[in-house]
């Protein structure tokens, strides 16, 4: 199990760009726009035909004034601009494919992705189709993608995500991003501090493989370094961020840059993401948006994932002499019942099919049941300890959330609490990422943990 003490230092920006497997350059700072053309040449080779992808509000805050330095820098630049209303959703691939498409492959054409979160899984997903490398220009510190391989999309009705290649180079520009309407920094905070319980996750993860479980690994020693151990001194210097503070949007932007670097390193998301993005996901396939009909940010939904999973992982955690008692009607179920259980959440949902096929991949037999069982029981004080030795009080978290103006409540985001707390259930079934949900779950007292959050004022504010 990790010790902080054991564990690797805190790494610098730099050091976790060396540990990144496709990112060769990050630059982040004012007036950074303009190193562009010289990135282009020596990232991307010589004279390539730049492709440059934003929304309409990226493009009036970013792109246009891309367009221009490297027009005069000498580069052949093709523009497109999404309309309004983009979101992540695979179809929106396509559009940027068929614009790559129409532009001539003479001069090494460079796809440049000019915008937040949604606009770089497009063009990064579309330009990893075509098999260009890509460049980033982040347009707001509000999420942890733009430097991770992969894009998280919906597709199929299923939010997952896809295979490709992160940003060949990322140019952010501290002046922009400082720029950006308030509520996506917050957004970008809120996703950072969904690493609290991506973390909490890793270390019952890490013992729930020690005793068997499916979709659990080790924690590893330089990814947690990456990720955990500079995270609280990383939230605390950017909670000023959504006010506009120069160094707080930096730092925001840097710290969400180094999660992307660890997911390059590790080859997947377990270091950044828990139970929290669980919980996001599921609000995301089921298109949650704000009484105006805009789609809730990524980061927001996170937030609202996190204070969810640190509660579910209080009260699980509440007794040093074990955890709650399963309901006197539990019965755990057999397989066959549990596909049936998971087929009705999400009976009219097109990911239906996916989360079947997760539900199997994750369900353990009696035998193994019986030993992971054993064995948080057996070590319940050890794990315990280590959990809550990394988890702040609920109350400090939301307080510090509260301070970074992120939502604090479900019907901030548009959901009724019964309705977000209820949403741990499907959550639990769509990963086969092992964490508090899953420990719960086998451990009979789910229902329990769920009905005393319900009932809990401590919880409620």
């Amino acid at each position: 199990m990790v010790n902080e003490n054991d564990a690797a230092p805190g790494l610098s920006l730099e050091d976790c760009l060396r540990a990144a497997s496709e990112t060769a350059l990050c630059v982040v700072k004012d007036g950074a726009l303009k190193e562009t053309p010289a990135a282009l040449r020596e990232y991307f080779g010589a004279s390539p035909v730049c492709c440059l992808v934003a929304g309409p509000r990226t493009y009036e805050a970013a792109g246009k004034l891309l367009q221009k330095e490297l027009e005069r820098a000498g580069f052949a630049v093709k523009s497109f601009v999404f309309p309004p209303g983009i979101h992540a959703d695979y179809a929106h691939v396509k559009t940027a494919l068929d614009f790559f498409s129409g532009v001539s492959d003479a001069g090494n054409p460079v796809p440049i992705a000019v915008g937040s979160g949604t606009v770089n899984d497009v063009v990064k997903r579309a330009a990893f189709e075509r098999g260009l490398p890509y460049l980033c220009v982040p347009t707001a510190a509000s999420v942890d993608g733009y430097t991770s391989a992969g894009a998280a999309l919906l597709f199929e009705g299923f939010k997952q995500t896809l295979a490709c290649s992160a940003p060949r180079a990322v140019v952010a520009d501290t002046a922009v991003l400082g720029a950006s309407p308030a509520y996506l920094s917050s957004s970008g905070f809120g996703d950072l501090a969904g690493k609290i319980t991506a973390g909490t996750d890793w270390i019952i993860a890490e013992k729930a493989g020690e005793f068997g479980a499916p979709g659990a690994e080790p924690v590893d020693r330089k990814a947690w370094a990456m990720t955990q151990t500079p995270l609280m001194d990383a939230l605390g210097r950017s909670v000023d961020a959504a006010k506009g503070d120069a160094g707080a949007v930096e730092a925001l932007f840097g710290a969400l840059a180094v999660t992307g670097f660890a997911m390059q390193y590790h080859k997947n998301s377990r270091p950044v993401s828990g139970s929290e993005h669980s919980f996001s996901h599921v609000w995301e396939m089921d298109g949650l948006s704000t009484e105006h009909g805009a789609p809730v940010t990524h980061g927001h939904k996170v937030t609202i994932g996190t204070l969810l999973t640190a509660a579910f992982t209080e009260v699980f955690f509440a007794d040093p002499e074990g955890p709650p008692p399963a309901p006197a009607c539990f019965v755990r179920p057999d397989l066959a019942a549990r596909e049936e259980e998971a087929s009705r959440a999400f009976s009219r949902s097109p990911a239906r099919g996916a989360v079947l096929k997760t539900v199997r991949e994750k369900f353990m037999g009696p035998e193994t049941a019986r030993r992971v069982n054993a064995g948080f029981l057996d070590n319940w004080r050890e794990i315990r300890q280590a959990v809550l030795g990394r988890l702040p009080p609920y109350a400090e978290l939301r307080e510090l959330l509260g301070r970074a103006a992120c939502p604090l409540t479900p019907e901030a985001v548009n959901l009724s609490r019964s309705a977000a707390i209820a949403a741990a259930r499907r959550a639990q079934m769509i990963r086969n990422k092992y964490g508090v949900l899953d420990a719960a779950w086998d451990l009979g007292c789910f229902e329990t943990v769920l009905a005393r959050i319900e009932d809990s004022e401590r919880y409620a504010r």
